[in-house]
């Protein structure tokens, strides 16, 4: 490279050791900076050249914290993301488990660089992303290219709709592929759902990304969701997503609930502040007002039925009562 091209790249390099290397609990010197040049780019520079570019760096809007103002040395004021930021998006990806491990590790990596090197110090766990469960699916990324293309561009897809087998692994749930009207993606509870129109259900249907596999999109066109033959033709995401509770799909109903008040913390995690708390109640007991797919409820409900009373509606109530009935009856069965 010659001297004019190293010139150019060198200014690069600084900015990439500030980013990397310095915070406001790290500050470096020009010294500092000069030798991490050296030592991560291979190139020598002097200190009076590290002050010139960092000058230049000012001068081009990015926002340096100087020797001058704090006599302890330089650093990125307002990086593109903090150290927490970043963690929080590491984190995020390895609690996901729609990713396989492969995938989760990769990731995790591609965003600790993101952060200076002192969070990697700080969170050694990003190594052992393979110990965290994840899906065995390698080809949900690959999924959402698809998907998108396919949502973006109008067009039906085909694909294997999978489940669990014995022995651990995917396996196809019927013989035949699924063709599908693809409208979104949503993620929900840390899964992503493929949410479309299946024609052989009545209603819009919701596909967990990690059992699909081989997706092909296909060279017709998708029915728009505006012409199916529903109430309510519209499909705001937001919305559906926060209705339709852990994304079990299912009819639309206002449920009136009854819970110990201190456990109203816990239908704000699944319901979110869009509830109505009840003048009625008792004893301690409150009765809230939610709203979901009446299958979603139903989970949920049995889910916390220990804590959880569903007052209505009525053909709600009675659906649970008839599991919590079938749960007594295998319990009250002798094991054998």
């Amino acid at each position: 490279m010659d001297n004019t091209g190293s010139k150019k790249v060198l200014i690069l390099y600084i900015y990439e050791i500030l980013k990397r290397y310095s915070d406001v609990n790290h500050p470096l010197t020009q010294n500092e900076i000069a030798s991490l040049v050296r030592d991560v780019y291979g190139m020598s520079c002097d200190r009076k050249t590290v002050g010139r570019n960092i000058n230049a760096l000012i001068e081009a809007g990015i926002d340096i914290a100087t020797f001058d103002e704090n006599n302890e040395g330089y650093y990125l004021r307002e990086p593109l993301f903090t150290d927490s930021e970043v963690r929080m998006l590491i984190d995020s990806v390895l609690a996901s488990r729609y990713i396989s491990g492969k995938h989760t590790q990769e990731l995790a990596v591609k965003l600790s660089q993101l952060a200076t090197v002192y969070l990697t110090k700080r969170i050694p766990y990003i190594s052992q992303a393979d110990k965290w469960i994840h899906t065995d699916n390698p080809q949900v990324f690959l999924n959402i290219e698809l998907l998108d293309e396919a949502i973006e561009t109008h067009r039906k897809v085909r694909f294997v709709y999978n489940r669990y087998g014995l022995d651990l692994k995917l396996h196809p749930r019927h013989d035949y592929k699924y063709e599908v009207d693809p409208y979104q993606i949503v993620c929900s509870n840390g899964r992503y759902y493929f949410v479309g129109n299946y024609d052989k259900h009545d209603g819009i249907t919701n596909f967990r990304l990690d059992l699909i596999t081989d997706v092909e999109v296909l060279d017709v066109k998708a029915i728009p969701f505006e012409e199916l033959p529903y109430k309510n033709n519209t499909l705001n995401i937001a919305e559906y997503s926060k209705h339709a509770v852990n994304m079990y799909d299912g009819k639309r109903v206002a449920a009136i609930i009854k819970i110990k008040e201190e456990r109203i913390g816990d239908v704000i995690d699944w319901f979110g502040k869009d509830i109505a708390v009840l003048p009625e109640g008792e004893d301690g007991y409150i009765h809230v007002r939610v709203t979901g797919s009446d299958n979603g409820i139903r989970m949920w409900a049995l889910q916390y039925v220990r804590l959880v009373e569903v007052l209505s509606p009525a053909n709600l109530r009675e659906a649970i009562r008839q599991d919590v009935a079938k749960i007594a009856e295998k319990y009250n069965r002798a094991v054998t």
